[in-house]
């Protein structure tokens, strides 16, 4: 995007490329998850599904990746600590129970996903990237929603007593998650005006 795409002028910046990082690492977080639960799957169809998911983090990943060098800043190449590694517990504690218990630990983590796009998707930003961030939270609701009917299919839908707990345990999650996140996000916002004041 060129700076008129963008349209950078007169906008915080520093909360722009914080913003934007904390999405990045939204995207690293889910990489390993997805790796994780797409080698573990039985079902062939199931693990295409997921497989195609990851290709929309992927590029996720590098649309934000260039946006933020664009606007000067530097890509974190990490998750979120320690939460990244949190998420990554919780999608390696469904891997014994088979494709419903990965797929339950695939939607807590996912739920988390999905609404933190979507709080960023309703922000106000220069056109381009809110198109941009508005197209990736589209996505991710697309992710949560297949991911909540494939659970439904396999007799784990949000009627039944596993369904309802991982409901809540992804809002508790990804609440917990979000706290975390936004205090790294803070703290990088501060790191980054500093840097432009030196």
């Amino acid at each position: 995007m060129s700076d008129t795409e963008t349209g950078t002028k007169g906008v915080d910046l520093p909360a722009l490329q914080a913003d934007l990082a904390d999405l990045l690492q939204l995207e690293n977080d889910a990489l390993p998850m997805y790796a994780m639960a797409i080698s573990a799957l039985r079902d062939q169809a199931l693990r295409e599904k997921l497989q195609t998911f990851r290709e929309d983090h992927r590029r996720h990943a590098r649309d934000l990746t260039a946006l933020i060098r664009e606007l000067g800043g530097v890509p974190p190449v990490m998750p979120h600590l320690p939460t990244g590694l949190l998420k990554l517990g919780v999608q390696m504690a469904g891997l014994p129970g088979g494709d419903q218990t990965i797929l339950l630990g695939f939607v807590s983590n996912e739920w988390q996903s999905r609404e933190k796009y979507a709080r960023y998707a309703a922000k106000s930003y220069p056109p381009a990237m809110k198109a941009l961030i508005s197209g990736h939270a589209a996505d991710e609701a697309r992710h949560y929603e297949w991911a909540c009917g494939a659970l439904r299919d396999l007799g784990c839908g949000e009627q039944t007593i596993a369904g309802q707990a991982t409901q809540a345990f992804a809002r508790v999650h990804g609440s917990v998650a979000d706290v975390l996140e936004g205090i790294g996000r803070a703290a990088n916002e501060a790191v980054l005006r500093m840097t432009r004041r030196s």
